[in-house]
Formats: C-alpha cells, sequence, structure tokens
C-alpha cells in the first residue's frame, strides 16, 4: 500500500495506456462521463487522435514529517500531465516541468508552450526558459521586494527566450507561453498567448492569466496603435494571419505581436486546491468552471468510485489524461497539453443533503 501523501508511481496508467484505442470508439461516451460526472456533483452539493506523446505523473518532492515546519515543506503535493496529438497531422506543443528549479527547492517551475508553423520554438522554450528564468531572479536588485523579483525576472526572461528564437531565423513559426511558478506563499504566472492558467481555490475556478486574443479590446487597441490591423478571416487574426496576439517568435508579424507577457503574482490561501495550466485545445471545448469540477472529482477519488470502469485512480496525471480525453470528446481539433499541480491533497467530501425549505 502507497504512503499518504504518495501518489500512482507508474507515469503510464491503464487510462493513458488506452487513451488511443478508445478515442473514436468512445468520443459519445466520452462526452457523457463528462455530463454525468458534472451532474453527480451537482446532486451532492448545494450550491481523431494518437496516443499521448508524453505523460508524467510524480510527487513534487517526499511527504515531509509532520514535526517539519512550513519552510522544509515542498510548494505543491503532486504533479502530473500529459501531452497528446489530437486531431492535428503534426505536435507542436510542449510541456516543461522543473520541481525545485530555484531557491534550494522552494519554488516549482510548470509551462505549456503551444507551437504554430512547427515545435521548433515551442521546443526552445522548454530547453531555456526555466534556466533563464533562474539566471533573472537570481540577479536581484537592492531594495526590491519578492513581487517586484518575479514580475522583472519573468519578463525579461521572455524578452531573452524570443531574442535566442530570433537567432535560429525562423520568421514565421511562433509559440504562446503560460508559465508558472509555484512557491509557499505565492504563485506567479506569465502568459504569454492563449494558452490559460486555472487555480482552484475553495471551490471556485480563479483565471490567473486571460488570453490574448485579437479581438480583447484592449489587444485590438494596441495592434492598431502599433500600426496593424485584426481581420476576421476564419476568426479574428493579426493582419489575417496569427489567431493569437501575443507569442515568442513570429517575427514577421513584430511589431503587432509581441513577446512581453502578462504577469499575476497570487498569494497562496489555505482554500487553494491545484493549479490547472493547459494549451487552448483544452480551452476550446472545457470551460474554467468545468475542468476544475472534472480534476477536483478525480483527485478527491470520487470520479473513480462513481465510474470505476472509465477511471482509474486518483492522481494528478489521471486528471489530466481524462481532462485531454474530454476534450477531444467534445470535439477539440488540436494538440492538447495539460499540467495538473495538486497543492493540497483533496480530500473527498461526504454528499450534503439538500435543505428543504419551508413552503
Amino acid at each position: 500500500m502507497e504512503e499518504e501523501g504518495q501518489i500512482c508511481k507508474t507515469p503510464q496508467s491503464s487510462r493513458l495506456r488506452r487513451l488511443h484505442p478508445r478515442r473514436l470508439k468512445t468520443a459519445a461516451a466520452g462526452e457523457e462521463l463528462a455530463k454525468r460526472i458534472c451532474s453527480a456533483e451537482e446532486n451532492t452539493s448545494t450550491s481523431t487522435s494518437t496516443s499521448p506523446s508524453a505523460t508524467s505523473s510524480s510527487p513534487t518532492s517526499s511527504s515531509p514529517s509532520s514535526s517539519e515546519s512550513e519552510e522544509t515543506n515542498p510548494p505543491c503535493v503532486s504533479h502530473g500531465w500529459v501531452s497528446v496529438i489530437g486531431r492535428r497531422r503534426e505536435m507542436e506543443d510542449a510541456v516543461s516541468v522543473e520541481p525545485g528549479f530555484f531557491g534550494a527547492g522552494e519554488y516549482d517551475f510548470y509551462a505549456v508552450y503551444d507551437g504554430h508553423g512547427g515545435a521548433i520554438v515551442a521546443e526552445v522554450c522548454k530547453e531555456k526558459m526555466h534556466f533563464v528564468l533562474a539566471e533573472e531572479a537570481d540577479k536581484g536588485e537592492k531594495g526590491e521586494g519578492e513581487e517586484e523579483k518575479w514580475r522583472r525576472a519573468m519578463a525579461a526572461s521572455f524578452e531573452r527566450v524570443d531574442g535566442v528564437v530570433a537567432e535560429e531565423k525562423k520568421g514565421t513559426v511562433g509559440s504562446t507561453a503560460v508559465v508558472a511558478v509555484v512557491g509557499r506563499r505565492r504563485i506567479v504566472v506569465a502568459n504569454c498567448g492563449d494558452s490559460r492558467a486555472v487555480l482552484s481555490r475553495g471551490g471556485v475556478a480563479v483565471a490567473l492569466s486571460d488570453d490574448h486574443k485579437p479581438n480583447r479590446p484592449d489587444e485590438t487597441k494596441r495592434v492598431e496603435a502599433a500600426g496593424g490591423r485584426i481581420i476576421n478571416w476564419d476568426g479574428y487574426r493579426v493582419l489575417g494571419v496569427l489567431a493569437t496576439s501575443r507569442s515568442i517568435g513570429d517575427f514577421f508579424l513584430k511589431p503587432y505581436v509581441t513577446c512581453e507577457p502578462e504577469i499575476t503574482v497570487t498569494e497562496r490561501s489555505d482554500k487553494d486546491e491545484f493549479l490547472i495550466l493547459a494549451s487552448d485545445g483544452l480551452w476550446d471545448a472545457i470551460s474554467n468552471e468545468v475542468a476544475c469540477r472534472i480534476v477536483r472529482q478525480c483527485l478527491s477519488g470520487q470520479a473513480a468510485k462513481m465510474f470505476p470502469g472509465a477511471v482509474n485512480g486518483r492522481s494528478a496525471a489521471e486528471a489530466a489524461a481524462l481532462l485531454a480525453e474530454l476534450a477531444i470528446a467534445r470535439g477539440s481539433k488540436d494538440n492538447i497539453s495539460i499540467v495538473v499541480v495538486e497543492l493540497t491533497r483533496t480530500i473527498e467530501r461526504c454528499p450534503r443533503r439538500r435543505c428543504k425549505t419551508k413552503s
């Protein structure tokens, strides 16, 4: 029996292994499963694809003893991720997971990169971003606070990686980037593009990033001020070409498309449950609220109990794989990459009876 605080040590769970053969046969069943899981939670509360190209599930670090102080505890309980090609011909997504990348294990690094025009920029981001960010964060400045340090480091890192990509001279290739640095006291998210970070806090889905879509009013204003245009050509696109208004790379569209990220710093709370980072292959098919609901059901073990034939396990990787399967069942046509970071151990809650109202 696994010790408390540990999760499944085998990355390739039965769900991950059968993700491909089940895809075409049970797309409708997957959609029905999503509806049933959502419906089950509501009733207990008052309120074409290939196999995964990569999967992983792991405790962020070994579980500390109860006598250890908060300063020695890992930032996260566990993490898991999945990255599938989906209905696309080529895989252009990349995922980066680097536990304890900075500050003697005090901070974990998680990122999803959604490439377009090829995978080279996403791969460069995967290889370089966490190293560059650690270098920038280590520089520090006199009198600089913790939040200011991470905001400066994030902005500088995106610019430096964009410069590395420029040396590759791949002017028509780019990638979105959503990066999360998870510490014991705060979560820092930097986003450039239409990938997204969502935090589940006390049962509520909280978006920690805002998609950079060309038709977002402030983005449209910024692009037009730089001399560009937003054209509705099979969806809103910068110069009728790119469906995101910010990215790393895409030098033929600069200065209209910028690599400057939007950065949020969120103080952690005892109510924080888990964090989801994902490419738009997930978010185009599943809302923030539904994604958090599914992950919560999976991590708590309720989904496995309610649907033992379809859900096996309660790890973060299992939750990520289930989200990917449901996104494809709901018609996602893009690559799908998802990282689930468990911030606190999710405990199964007993169903609460509905209160009867007096007539």
